[in-house]
């Protein structure tokens, strides 16, 4: 029995005139089960099946059946959602990590089906000197996944986030219809594919922007008293732009408080003259003898989180809950709100992963459906919370993410749809603002039927 009080049937109901697939259609229980999941583990929907397409002609079969059979469908990367974003109860779970191919690099884009990671693209697009401007944290994660909620990163404060960085989709709407869009070519769709949420098409395919790749990074750790002193480094930083990417840490210490640390990297190419450390940390206020330096590859820099999520998989966090909350925060409210929401907070009972507070400028984010708030420079603050599920926290935790939401909401901030809320379709409303009526409109032409994405309950389904 899950949180929601689905469970997995033995017997899925039958499939009848199923279409012929070049992938595997499977009603087995197991990969039912494995799609009644994700990171989150607090939502459990079943699907009646689970399609692994080996090619996009497969996904057009499939959105094609589930339109004629009034069945729901989505698409499911590394199931790296935390509250059923991209679950169906009864409907069809399309697995796009079988459509992984990088099928061109060229000087300044690179083409790539939805289901590969960021670390393979990576490791490819570097073989030709090139990078995306904008990588995830954890470059384990999908493709197609990241462009449907945004992208954020350490480099977003320069570049936006990664969907400001596409060129072209290859859509697969809910009509069933494959689609090619760019802000050129129907861009109606392509702004409400990106950041959409899965609502009005599947990504089957992006072309991305690349930039020159640098070969190395320098690491600099730099520890603070408090979080109003990170938060003033991280605002000069952001203005001056001497560091490549930049990211604030909240971290749980053993002595059961809160520390604060902020991670500056410098990006540089080994056959050219080495960072000077001195001119990079002048006139910072860390607290001086305890910062850390550290020199790697940029691959290595890139794919680090990669290397600590297996010591949190080692270590059982993978598996426990995670109730995190992502929100949008103006500057001038930052600091009050997210001492307040420590001051709610045990250290002790946190779990193993961090509080995170990207700095981020309003310039730089054009995507319709990824709200920033009015201010210029905004931040957001993520609580990434991993709970044992004998903890007895968790009811506790969501109940907790709802108070700051409404709390942040009324100071201007704006929810990255990453989290667990329990977002209404009202909530939902008033998170797009402006724009509710130009999705609500691609909805009615991209999904007449409302068949795509239901997880994420922006537009309940008529009974």
């Amino acid at each position: 029995m899950s949180h929601d009080g689905s469970h997995v049937d033995t017997q899925p109901p039958a499939h009848a005139d199923l279409p012929i697939f070049e992938g595997i259609f499977s009603t087995e229980e197991g990969d039912r089960r494995l799609a009644s999941d994700d990171f989150g583990h607090l939502v459990h929907r079943v699907p009646s099946a689970v399609l692994s397409p080996r090619s996009v002609d497969d996904v057009v079969r499939v959105v094609q059946y589930a339109r004629q059979h009034g069945l729901t469908v989505a698409p499911r990367g590394q199931g790296h959602s935390t509250s059923g974003q991209a679950q169906v109860e009864g409907g069809i779970v399309v697995h796009l990590t079988s459509l992984n191919a990088i099928t061109a690099i060229h000087a300044d884009c690179v083409e790539v089906e939805a289901g590969a990671l960021w670390s393979t693209l990576l490791q490819a697009t570097l073989a030709q000197g090139l990078t995306p401007p904008v990588l995830t944290d954890f470059t384990g994660l999908s493709i197609g996944g990241v462009l449907s909620v945004g992208g954020i990163g350490g480099t977003s404060y320069r570049y936006g986030p990664i969907v400001d960085n596409v060129l072209a989709l290859e859509v697969v709407t809910g009509e069933g219809k494959l689609e090619t869009c760019s802000p050129q070519q129907q861009p109606d769709l392509f702004h409400n594919v990106l950041a959409g949420l899965g609502q009005c098409g599947m990504i089957v395919k992006a072309t991305l922007r690349l930039v020159p790749a640098p070969t190395h990074a320098r690491v600099f750790h730099l520890f603070y008293p408090h979080v109003g002193a990170m938060l003033h480094d991280q605002r000069l930083l952001m203005r001056d732009g001497r560091f490549d990417y930049l990211l604030g840490y909240i971290i749980p210490t053993p002595q059961g408080t809160w520390g604060y640390m902020l991670e500056g990297t410098i990006f540089y190419t080994s056959s050219a003259q080495h960072p000077d450390n001195a001119q990079l940390l002048a006139h910072l206020g860390f607290i001086a003898g305890i910062e850390q330096v550290e020199d790697m590859t940029y691959l290595t820099f890139a794919n680090r989180v990669v290397l600590q999520v297996d010591g949190l998989k080692a270590q059982g966090a993978w598996d426990q809950q995670h109730p995190w909350f992502d929100v949008f925060v103006p500057d001038s409210k930052i600091e009050p709100f997210v001492s307040e929401a420590l001051a709610e907070i045990s250290p002790i009972d946190f779990g193993l992963m961090p509080i995170l507070l990207y700095g981020l400028d309003s310039a730089s984010f054009r995507a319709p459906l990824l709200p920033a708030p009015a201010e210029g420079t905004f931040f957001l603050f993520d609580i990434l919370r991993s709970l044992a599920p004998s903890s007895g926290t968790l009811a506790q935790a969501i109940e907790h993410n709802r108070q700051l939401y409404e709390r942040s909401r009324a100071l201007g901030a704006t929810c990255y749809p990453i989290g667990t809320l329990n977002l209404t379709p009202a909530d939902w409303q008033a998170h797009f603002g402006p724009q509710w009526v130009g999705l609500q409109r691609a909805k009615q032409r991209f999904d007449p039927d409302d068949i795509l994405t239901p997880g994420q309950n922006i537009f309940p389904r008529q009974k």
